[in-house]
């Protein structure tokens, strides 16, 4: 089919079309907002974007808010239920012709996939849509060895630009002309201020050192692995506290696993040092507001909490599960530990929380290194070249 795009008027931005299929705010819709938040700085009147989100989805409000567009579709993702098995194939056909189409009506050059498994924008394409961009967040290799090889191949095939957000996402990517690593930008400004060097030494003299804990409560993201490293850290250290901020993204079954974390913390008897909390808004107050920031999730394919953890310069101990690796030096900005590891997780913790003068240089060794690594000609301009590159041509 040919590629029957109504013309942009000369003068006009270019438009772009933002697929994203997530149910709620998570951190691959904050990472693509964070870039397009700097390229409409940067760049006024250049770019346009559009977003497409599944029905229903939380995160439409928060994103209209900032001033897009946002489109719906009734996604629908493939999982081992018989029923979605079923429906999946004609409701992909389906999805992918509305794709397609809104695409034409709104004169969109290019449709941007944020997820690199939802195959409406690859079939999207083949019947005759614009342009595609697909952004790799998730580590390929954790999926199944079957779907991984399908969607990789699509990927490198059908899309005109295939972005991966770490060295740890490419290696599951055959070296293709089409394939390249952008790393996601880091915070643009502070609005708060960097906590007084006597901020800690005096909050520990009266009996805390807090410990900060941000992820959605989803299975994966290693909140168990902090409780539990918790618990044995605090019977060696009682003046650490621990803090836990996320959404449940309207899941029963994420509202579950946090009810479970609280079980196991209330039979601790640690109900006192351990707060459960929902989405926090202001992310930077909450890690200046830390002596501390944990991630052990089970994988990760970069991380925001990490980059923005060793921005905003509070200490960090991260689980060596694929992108957090690449954005400090172990022992120079922060610790990282074996994946799952929970006696090394409550080692780190213990070693951090002991040594003031060690959280300090690591605070302030990270926001150094983010600076110069993650830079916007190293992440967000480079987006905005791609974009670019692919739109004229």
């Amino acid at each position: 089919m040919s590629n029957a795009l109504a013309p942009t008027r000369a003068g006009q931005p270019k438009r772009v079309l933002v697929v994203d299929n997530c149910v709620a705010l998570t951190g691959a819709l904050k990472a693509i907002l964070n870039s397009l938040r700097d390229i409409r700085a940067e760049f006024p009147g250049l770019l346009e974007f559009e977003f497409v989100l599944p029905v229903g989805s939380t995160a439409i409000e928060p994103i209209s808010r900032e001033g897009y567009v946002v489109h719906t579709i009734p996604f629908v993702e493939i999982s081992k239920r018989r029923k979605d098995l079923l429906r999946y194939a004609p409701m992909l056909l389906r999805n992918s012709w509305r794709l397609r189409t809104l695409a034409r009506q709104r004169q969109a050059g290019l449709v941007h996939l944020n997820d690199f498994f939802n195959m409406a924008g690859i079939v999207g394409k083949w019947l005759g849509g614009p342009k595609l961009l697909t952004h790799v967040r998730l580590l390929p290799q954790n999926f199944p060895g079957p779907l991984r090889k399908l969607w990789v191949g699509a990927d490198v095939r059908f899309a005109d630009q295939v972005i991966c957000v770490s060295e740890a996402v490419q290696a599951s990517f055959p070296q293709a002309a089409n394939v390249q690593v952008i790393a996601d930008p880091i915070p643009q400004g502070e609005k708060h201020p960097l906590p007084a060097p006597d901020h800690a030494e005096g909050r520990a003299r009266t009996g805390q050192l807090r410990l900060l804990y941000l992820a959605n409560y989803i299975q994966g993201k290693g909140h168990d692995h902090a409780v539990a490293a918790f618990i044995a850290a605090h019977r060696q250290n009682p003046r650490l506290q621990l803090a836990f901020f996320g959404g449940d993204m309207g899941l029963e079954k994420n509202r579950a696993f946090r009810r479970q974390l609280e079980a196991e913390v209330q039979a601790a008897g640690l109900a006192e040092a351990v707060q459960f909390g929902d989405f926090v808004q202001d992310v930077e107050q909450e890690i200046k507001r830390a002596d501390i920031v944990l991630n052990f999730s089970e994988t990760e394919s970069f991380s925001l909490t990490c980059l923005d953890a060793l921005y905003y310069g509070t200490a960090l101990v991260a689980s060596d599960c694929g992108g957090p690796r690449e954005l400090f030096e172990h022992e120079r900005s922060g610790l990282l530990v074996p994946n799952k590891d929970r006696p090394a997780m409550t080692a780190a913790i213990l070693e951090l929380a002991a040594d003031a003068d060690k959280r300090a240089r690591f605070a302030a060794a990270g926001r150094t290194y983010v600076r110069q690594k993650f830079s916007p000609d190293h992440t967000y301009r480079k987006l905005k070249d791609v974009y670019l590159t692919l739109l004229s041509s």
